[in-house]
């Protein structure tokens, strides 16, 4: 065997040529060095996945193992008196193992292994739950119908609970490492973001700005010149230095190589067809994995509906999900969970009064006509955190407005009292809005209910958004509050009228808690 070395090009490629094959003027050369990322990105994913789940299966015995112990060792719920009753851990061998293969290809069938990288701890268990009841669902009633020797019930019952209680300790622990070894710079994937529009440029502040998503931002590829210091660059980055203009969209194949990237994002309008089709076949040489962002026409019908017509496909637009029955059990928990935190409320909802009453001259309550469902104007209610003659002054601050669109924020604005600054920071002013959601005014979830004065500013596809009754909190509250452009929060209003469940209104509940914690956008 004889090794020829090209040494002409950047990269340095080995061919291997058969002394056999010369002869006959042929060569057989190995893999380019492409091919090899490629398959050495493939192989990676498919390690991850393969050890992702052995560690499932290991746990998944485990939890087998917990429940076997709960019922038949330590005896709770009922006791196994009767000696034949009693059932040996290796009479539970079968069960076991089909308990683990039915769970985790319930995993697997359910999305669990393909979910995003920054996938929320409730998104997984909300999967690993649903699968799991379904496993054990499946195992009860095999063993009813074929084995003649039925197990406790109690088995299966405290099967469910263990195996979920494990699983959300294990995936706590888990995300809890990861996000500190992306925080440290520890298996981060390096990124780079195509487009310097308004998509793109909020993508990049979220990756710059929060290390704990895991990426590594190389910089951005734009055929214009604008740059985070710009007019033209709208969405505002505290770590503009971090931001490197790589070169244009003809430059992506060649940045692709040489960064070796793990992930290319592509924000660019679609109009730009021809160069997108182009980017996804460099990922595709080089092993990295593509993700495309919406241009804003898309992102309003971020989910469409679609039916066929003599087998030919129609695509629609997704209604309003909020109507008949659905809109009957919203209201219903509102009310109920309304009830129960006007009762825990109660006495710190007391106090607040006290202090804004003691503090500063005017009323405890701050009275505002907001425009809610289906555009009927309601008065909302909330703690007064500004001085009475706010009003009065907000023209003359006009100037000073930090939002971009039909709305009026100041960061650090002047009207507001002391109390209403620790108000406005913890979000304690908006308890008077458990009134208007008990009215029906407002729900728990929902759009941001705008003024009148900010209503009239609308273009004709914002207004889909007050065809949803307003909530006390939202996406927009969970995605950056204040710090969202008006456009991100119209889309994200949109995507939850269309896309309304109950999981949905649960999710962004428990997501509301910490991003009221962190106070990040609240002003």
């Amino acid at each position: 065997m004889t090794t020829v070395r090209d040494t002409g090009s950047a990269v340095t490629d080995d061919i291997t040529i058969s002394t056999s094959a010369a002869s006959n003027g042929s060569l057989i050369a190995l893999p380019s060095l492409a091919d090899q990322r490629a398959r050495h990105a493939r192989r990676v994913k498919l390690s991850l996945v393969t050890l992702r789940l052995v560690a499932d299966g290991v746990l998944l015995v485990a939890a087998f193992i917990v429940a076997y112990t709960m019922r038949y060792v330590l005896e709770l719920g009922r006791d196994v008196v009767a000696p034949e009753s009693y059932l040996p851990l290796s009479a539970f061998s079968t069960y076991i193992v089909a308990f683990t293969a039915m769970t985790l290809l319930a995993f697997q069938l359910r999305g669990l292994y393909s979910l995003p990288r920054g996938a929320s701890w409730f998104d997984q268990m909300r999967i690993i739950a649903g699968a799991t009841l379904l496993s054990v669902a499946a195992l009860t009633l095999g063993a009813l119908f074929f084995n003649p020797v039925l197990p406790s019930r109690m088995l299966f019952l405290f099967l469910w609970f263990v195996t979920i209680a494990i699983f959300s300790i294990e995936r706590f622990a888990y995300r809890g490492l990861r996000v500190w070894l992306w925080r440290h710079g520890i298996n981060v994937r390096r990124t780079i973001v195509v487009g310097s529009g308004v998509a793109g440029q909020r993508i990049m502040k979220d990756i710059v700005e929060h290390p704990e998503l895991g990426y590594q931002m190389e910089g951005y590829v734009t055929d214009s010149s604008d740059s985070p210091g710009s007019v033209e660059w709208r969405v505002p980055i505290k770590h503009k230095d971090e931001l490197k203009r790589l070169g244009g969209l003809k430059d992506v194949r060649r940045i692709i190589e040489q960064r070796e990237l793990h992930e290319v994002i592509v924000a660019l309008p679609a109009t730009h067809h021809s160069q997108i089709l182009g980017i996804i076949d460099s990922c595709r040489e080089y092993g990295a994995d593509f993700k495309l962002v919406p241009d804003l026409f898309e992102m309003r019908f971020n989910e469409v509906r679609i039916d066929a017509l003599n087998d030919v496909p129609l695509i629609g637009v997704k209604d309003v999900a909020l109507r008949g029955f659905n809109l009957i059990v919203k209201r219903v928990l509102d009310i109920v969970l309304t009830l129960v935190m006007l009762a825990v409320a109660g006495i710190p909802m007391l106090i607040i009064a006290v202090l804004i009453k003691v503090t500063s001259p005017g009323p405890v309550l701050f009275r505002q006509i907001r425009v809610g469902k289906n555009s009927e104007p309601f008065v909302c209610f909330k703690f007064r955190t500004m001085y009475k003659d706010a009003e009065d002054r907000k023209e003359a601050l006009r100037a000073q407005n930090e939002a971009i669109g039909p709305m009026f924020k100041i960061k650090n604005d002047p009207r507001r009292t002391s109390v209403g600054k620790v108000l406005r920071r913890t979000s304690l002013d908006e308890l008077p809005n458990l009134f208007n959601i008990f009215l029906g005014e407002m729900s728990w979830v929902g759009p941001r209910p705008p003024t009148p004065d900010e209503a009239s500013q609308y273009n004709e596809w914002h207004r889909k958004r007050l065809e949803v009754t307003p909530g006390l909190t939202g996406l927009w509250q969970v995605s950056g509050r204040s710090d969202l452009t008006f456009e991100e929060m119209v889309k994200l209003d949109l995507y939850y009228a269309e896309n309304w469940s109950l999981a949905l209104d649960t999710k962004i509940l428990l997501k509301t808690v910490p991003a009221v914690l962190k106070r990040e956008g609240a002003y």
